[in-house]
């Protein structure tokens, strides 16, 4: 009964996608950490013309996208199973949210600082 109404609301494509993500994640991090630490040097010219570069705006927000998401989801599930009052659930909600937003929001100013 359980699992029919979770599949029924929707919560397996939920869990699908966060393992989903966290393989997407994993591609990510190796591919920024492969590309910014051992192809060419690290210096400033080098670092922007590379964040410059539209391929790589993509790439970036792609990351802070899918980071931030998995994270807070993440948190938001965890703490729904330690917290049983539904206004402090909702209250934690509302804080993830914000400060998920908040974090969106700084990440795009920065990699996109000419919008």
């Amino acid at each position: 009964m359980q699992q029919e109404q979770a599949i029924r609301g929707g919560d397996s494509f939920w869990w699908f996608f966060q393992r989903i993500s966290g393989v997407a994640l994993i591609v990510l991090l190796l591919m920024h950490f492969l590309v910014m630490h051992f192809v060419g040097e690290l210096n400033f010219t080098d670092v922007s013309a590379r964040v410059n570069m539209p391929l790589w705006k993509v790439i970036d927000l792609c990351f802070l996208v899918l980071a931030l998401w998995h994270g807070l989801y993440g948190l938001w599930l965890i703490t729904g199973d330690y917290l049983e009052l539904a206004w402090l659930r909702m209250l934690v909600f509302f804080g993830l949210s914000l400060g998920g937003i908040g974090l969106l929001v700084m990440g795009i100013v920065t990699l996109l600082p000419k919008l």
